[in-house]
């Protein structure tokens, strides 16, 4: 897509939510493009704005990382170990099937406030990056696996040439797709713990004192970070199968 197509979405859409805006008429329900924009400006001018900031992005990606970490170790277990695989399983489809909120408002009770957003992002990834460990392995070629029998090859041979190769798209896909649900519940960890500086602070304060302009613009500065994470990830592990 050009510069100039790009230009004309953004301002078709600018004029919807122009639109939107001039039928609801009332500032306190929904904002205008040129309010939430002032918003934006006037918080990118105060020093907690990237504080808060850094600190949310801080914390999804230590929650991503830890979670990417124990899926790929946990799944890999799970697929060499049968037993290993038959206790874990119940344990990670409970964590992927239970709403988000429940391990929030449970963590609240464990956990500080300023590790929650941590522990959700990490409980977010690790079912993902295990089910892409255990379908790359499943996939491996089986005449590839005959091979390495015929030859003899040792593990560490086994790991290095076949399943590893086989692993890398897989591992890609989930890690960016992790990305993505993890900030998203990390946000949400956010309003509901309310860590100090925090976006998901910044959004409860802004909804409290009907600051609408200020929300939109904080819900804008999600997406933006959202978007950078995930593309900083992609930049990371390559292009390629992503």
């Amino acid at each position: 897509m050009t510069w100039i197509k790009r230009a004309g979405v953004i301002l078709f859409w600018l004029a919807v939510w122009q639109a939107a805006y001039m039928l609801i008429g009332s500032d306190i329900i929904f904002a205008s493009p040129a309010d939430t924009i002032a918003a934006l400006v006037r918080l990118m001018g105060t020093g907690e704005f990237y504080a808060v900031i850094g600190l949310s992005f801080l914390r999804t990606a230590a929650g991503f990382l830890a979670g990417a970490l124990t899926g790929f170790v946990l799944g890999g277990l799970a697929a060499g170990i049968g037993t290993a695989k038959a206790l874990l399983k119940p344990v990670i489809d409970i964590v992927r099937a239970a709403p988000v909120a429940s391990f929030i408002i449970l963590a609240l009770v464990w956990i500080k406030t300023g590790f929650i957003p941590v522990f959700i992002s990490f409980l977010t990834v690790t079912p993902i990056v295990w089910s892409a460990v255990l379908t790359g392995l499943d996939n491996t070629d089986l005449k590839l696996l005959e091979m390495a029998k015929v030859f003899e090859y040792s593990r560490i041979t086994k790991i290095r040439k076949l399943y590893i190769p086989t692993l890398i798209p897989y591992i890609k896909t989930a890690m960016v797709t992790g990305a993505g649900f993890a900030f998203k519940s990390g946000v949400a960890a956010e309003i509901i713990a309310s860590p100090e500086l925090s976006i998901g602070r910044s959004l409860q304060e802004a909804r409290i004192y009907f600051e609408t302009a200020e929300l939109l613009a904080w819900t804008a500065v999600i997406i933006v970070l959202s978007m950078i994470f995930e593309k900083l990830l992609i930049r990371a592990v390559g292009r390629k199968n992503v």
